[in-house]
Protein backbone atom coordinates (compact mmCIF):
# COMPACT_ATOMS: atom_id res chain seq x y z
CA UNK A 1 0.00 0.00 0.00
CA UNK A 2 1.55 3.73 -0.76
CA UNK A 3 0.81 6.56 1.05
CA UNK A 4 -0.64 9.53 -0.36
CA UNK A 5 1.67 12.50 -0.15
CA UNK A 6 0.65 16.34 -1.10
CA UNK A 7 1.86 19.80 -1.13
CA UNK A 8 -0.57 22.70 -1.81
CA UNK A 9 1.94 24.01 -3.97
CA UNK A 10 -0.02 23.55 -7.28
CA UNK A 11 -3.04 23.15 -5.98
CA UNK A 12 -4.08 26.20 -4.34
CA UNK A 13 -4.70 29.43 -6.25
CA UNK A 14 -3.60 32.35 -4.47
CA UNK A 15 -7.19 34.35 -3.53
CA UNK A 16 -9.20 31.21 -4.05
CA UNK A 17 -11.36 28.40 -2.61
CA UNK A 18 -9.36 25.67 -0.18
CA UNK A 19 -6.57 23.49 -1.70
CA UNK A 20 -7.64 19.67 -1.13
CA UNK A 21 -4.92 18.09 0.54
CA UNK A 22 -6.69 14.83 1.24
CA UNK A 23 -9.75 14.15 0.15
CA UNK A 24 -13.10 11.61 -0.42
CA UNK A 25 -11.25 10.44 -3.81
CA UNK A 26 -7.74 9.88 -1.62
CA UNK A 27 -10.41 6.81 0.29
CA UNK A 28 -9.65 8.18 4.07
CA UNK A 29 -11.28 6.08 6.95
CA UNK A 30 -11.93 8.99 8.82
CA UNK A 31 -11.32 12.76 7.96
CA UNK A 32 -10.25 15.43 5.43
CA UNK A 33 -7.68 17.73 4.97
CA UNK A 34 -7.45 21.34 3.49
CA UNK A 35 -5.51 24.60 3.11
CA UNK A 36 -6.30 27.55 2.87
CA UNK A 37 -5.03 31.05 2.84
CA UNK A 38 -7.00 34.48 4.16
CA UNK A 39 -5.86 37.56 2.87
CA UNK A 40 -5.25 40.55 5.08
CA UNK A 41 -8.96 42.04 6.20
CA UNK A 42 -10.86 38.69 4.48
CA UNK A 43 -12.51 35.66 6.40
CA UNK A 44 -12.63 32.01 6.24
CA UNK A 45 -16.74 31.11 5.71
CA UNK A 46 -18.96 32.00 7.98
CA UNK A 47 -20.79 28.94 9.13
CA UNK A 48 -22.19 26.56 12.00
CA UNK A 49 -22.64 22.98 11.46
CA UNK A 50 -23.03 19.57 13.27
CA UNK A 51 -19.33 18.95 12.82
CA UNK A 52 -16.25 20.06 14.57
CA UNK A 53 -13.27 21.87 12.97
CA UNK A 54 -9.49 21.00 14.02
CA UNK A 55 -7.72 23.90 13.01
CA UNK A 56 -3.52 24.59 12.40
CA UNK A 57 -2.14 27.86 12.04
CA UNK A 58 0.88 27.71 9.55
CA UNK A 59 1.82 31.75 9.16
CA UNK A 60 -0.18 35.16 10.19
CA UNK A 61 -2.11 36.16 12.87
CA UNK A 62 -5.68 36.96 12.86
CA UNK A 63 -8.95 36.69 15.29
CA UNK A 64 -11.34 33.73 15.59
CA UNK A 65 -14.95 34.34 15.79
CA UNK A 66 -17.38 31.86 16.97
CA UNK A 67 -20.59 32.87 18.78
CA UNK A 68 -19.96 36.60 18.37
CA UNK A 69 -17.03 36.10 20.85
CA UNK A 70 -13.29 36.96 19.79
CA UNK A 71 -10.16 34.75 20.17
CA UNK A 72 -6.61 35.91 19.24
CA UNK A 73 -5.11 33.30 16.94
CA UNK A 74 -1.50 33.30 15.53
CA UNK A 75 1.35 31.10 13.60
CA UNK A 76 1.79 27.76 16.11
CA UNK A 77 -1.84 28.00 17.10
CA UNK A 78 -3.65 24.59 17.24
CA UNK A 79 -7.24 25.20 17.42
CA UNK A 80 -10.64 23.06 17.99
CA UNK A 81 -13.74 24.90 17.17
CA UNK A 82 -16.26 22.55 18.93
CA UNK A 83 -19.43 21.30 16.76
CA UNK A 84 -23.21 23.64 16.59
CA UNK A 85 -20.63 26.71 17.19
CA UNK A 86 -21.34 29.86 14.54
CA UNK A 87 -17.47 30.48 13.45
CA UNK A 88 -15.28 31.97 10.86
CA UNK A 89 -11.38 33.51 11.09
CA UNK A 90 -10.59 37.21 10.31
CA UNK A 91 -7.20 38.07 9.00
CA UNK A 92 -6.35 40.84 11.26
CA UNK A 93 -2.94 40.77 11.45
CA UNK A 94 -1.97 43.43 8.86
CA UNK A 95 -0.68 43.27 5.44
CA UNK A 96 0.49 39.61 5.50
CA UNK A 97 -1.63 36.94 4.39
CA UNK A 98 -2.82 33.90 7.02
CA UNK A 99 -2.21 30.36 5.77
CA UNK A 100 -3.71 27.54 7.77
CA UNK A 101 -4.66 23.90 7.33
CA UNK A 102 -8.39 22.84 8.62
CA UNK A 103 -9.50 19.19 9.54
CA UNK A 104 -12.46 18.03 9.30
CA UNK A 105 -14.68 14.30 9.70
CA UNK A 106 -15.62 13.10 6.77
CA UNK A 107 -19.72 14.13 7.01
CA UNK A 108 -18.22 17.79 5.94
CA UNK A 109 -17.14 16.75 2.75
CA UNK A 110 -19.64 13.67 1.63
CA UNK A 111 -22.74 16.68 2.59
CA UNK A 112 -21.21 19.00 0.57
CA UNK A 113 -19.99 21.44 3.28
CA UNK A 114 -22.54 23.98 5.63
CA UNK A 115 -24.47 25.92 3.27
CA UNK A 116 -25.36 28.55 5.65
CA UNK A 117 -24.14 31.87 6.70
CA UNK A 118 -24.19 31.15 10.34
CA UNK A 119 -26.87 30.74 12.95
CA UNK A 120 -27.34 30.33 16.40
CA UNK A 121 -24.63 28.30 18.53
CA UNK A 122 -24.56 26.63 21.48
CA UNK A 123 -21.81 29.08 23.07
CA UNK A 124 -19.14 26.01 23.80
CA UNK A 125 -15.53 27.71 23.86
CA UNK A 126 -12.65 27.14 21.10
CA UNK A 127 -9.81 25.20 22.49
CA UNK A 128 -6.51 27.02 21.85
CA UNK A 129 -3.10 25.44 22.27
CA UNK A 130 0.02 26.91 20.99
CA UNK A 131 2.70 24.58 20.49
CA UNK A 132 5.33 26.77 21.47
CA UNK A 133 3.73 26.35 24.88
CA UNK A 134 3.75 22.69 25.10
CA UNK A 135 7.13 20.63 26.04
CA UNK A 136 7.37 19.30 22.75
CA UNK A 137 10.71 16.94 22.48
CA UNK A 138 11.64 14.34 20.19
CA UNK A 139 9.95 10.73 21.01
CA UNK A 140 6.62 9.47 20.90
CA UNK A 141 3.76 11.75 19.47
CA UNK A 142 2.55 14.36 22.18
CA UNK A 143 -1.41 14.92 22.12
CA UNK A 144 -2.00 18.31 21.42
CA UNK A 145 -6.35 18.38 21.12
CA UNK A 146 -7.67 14.90 22.49
CA UNK A 147 -9.99 13.88 24.38
CA UNK A 148 -9.75 16.52 27.25
CA UNK A 149 -10.15 19.07 24.72
CA UNK A 150 -13.50 17.67 23.70
CA UNK A 151 -11.90 15.97 20.35
CA UNK A 152 -14.63 12.95 19.19
CA UNK A 153 -13.59 11.74 15.72
CA UNK A 154 -9.72 12.53 16.10
CA UNK A 155 -6.87 13.72 17.98
CA UNK A 156 -4.53 16.01 16.61
CA UNK A 157 -0.30 15.28 18.58
CA UNK A 158 3.02 16.68 17.64
CA UNK A 159 5.77 14.31 16.41
CA UNK A 160 9.09 15.22 16.24
CA UNK A 161 12.69 13.93 15.37
CA UNK A 162 15.58 14.85 16.38
CA UNK A 163 19.22 14.28 14.30
CA UNK A 164 19.89 10.67 13.34
CA UNK A 165 16.16 9.51 15.26
CA UNK A 166 13.61 7.49 13.76
CA UNK A 167 10.51 5.87 14.96
CA UNK A 168 9.91 2.49 15.72
CA UNK A 169 8.38 0.39 12.38
CA UNK A 170 4.70 -0.75 13.06
CA UNK A 171 1.33 -1.10 11.82
CA UNK A 172 -2.24 -1.02 13.35
CA UNK A 173 -5.94 -0.80 11.48
CA UNK A 174 -6.32 2.72 11.89
CA UNK A 175 -4.61 5.41 9.61
CA UNK A 176 -2.69 8.15 10.02
CA UNK A 177 -2.51 11.80 8.49
CA UNK A 178 0.27 14.01 8.84
CA UNK A 179 1.16 18.13 7.73
CA UNK A 180 4.78 18.40 8.26
CA UNK A 181 5.46 21.72 9.84
CA UNK A 182 9.29 22.03 9.52
CA UNK A 183 12.26 20.24 8.43
CA UNK A 184 12.47 17.15 6.11
CA UNK A 185 12.44 13.06 6.93
CA UNK A 186 11.79 10.06 5.66
CA UNK A 187 8.92 7.85 5.56
CA UNK A 188 9.26 4.05 4.80
CA UNK A 189 5.66 2.29 4.23
CA UNK A 190 5.71 -1.38 3.78
CA UNK A 191 9.51 -1.37 2.76
CA UNK A 192 9.77 1.56 0.55
CA UNK A 193 11.08 4.93 1.27
CA UNK A 194 9.51 8.48 0.64
CA UNK A 195 11.05 11.56 1.46
CA UNK A 196 8.25 14.00 3.00
CA UNK A 197 9.25 17.94 3.51
CA UNK A 198 7.65 21.13 5.15
CA UNK A 199 4.20 21.97 4.17
CA UNK A 200 3.68 18.28 3.02
CA UNK A 201 0.11 16.42 3.90
CA UNK A 202 0.36 12.63 4.03
CA UNK A 203 -1.92 9.67 4.46
CA UNK A 204 -0.34 6.49 5.64
CA UNK A 205 -3.08 3.97 4.82
CA UNK A 206 -4.57 1.11 7.73
CA UNK A 207 -2.48 -1.95 8.04
CA UNK A 208 0.70 -0.40 6.57
CA UNK A 209 3.85 -1.07 7.93
CA UNK A 210 5.61 2.27 8.49
CA UNK A 211 8.63 4.17 10.28
CA UNK A 212 9.46 7.76 10.43
CA UNK A 213 13.42 8.33 10.09
CA UNK A 214 15.37 11.41 9.63
CA UNK A 215 18.05 12.19 7.18
CA UNK A 216 21.18 12.93 8.54
CA UNK A 217 21.16 15.34 10.94
CA UNK A 218 17.99 16.17 9.74
CA UNK A 219 15.51 17.49 11.91
CA UNK A 220 11.52 17.44 11.26
CA UNK A 221 8.51 18.23 12.96
CA UNK A 222 4.95 17.08 11.78
CA UNK A 223 0.89 16.94 12.62
CA UNK A 224 -0.12 13.76 12.91
CA UNK A 225 -3.80 13.18 13.05
CA UNK A 226 -5.16 9.91 14.45
CA UNK A 227 -9.21 8.33 14.69
CA UNK A 228 -10.16 8.14 18.39
CA UNK A 229 -9.81 4.57 19.57
CA UNK A 230 -11.55 2.61 22.59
Amino acid sequence: MEPIIRTHKGLFEPHGTSARLVWLGDNPPTCTMTYLEIDPGKTSPHHIHEWEHEVYIIEGTGTLVCDGKEYPVKAGDAIYVPPNVDHYTLNSGGPSVLRRIEVNPLIAAQSGGAKNDGGEGTGEVPVIRNLADLDLVPGPAQHVIAGPQGAKNYIMAHRCLGGNDNSPMHGHEWEHMGFILSGSCLLIVDGKEYTVTEGDAVLVPPHADHEWRAIGDNKAAWLVFNPVTD
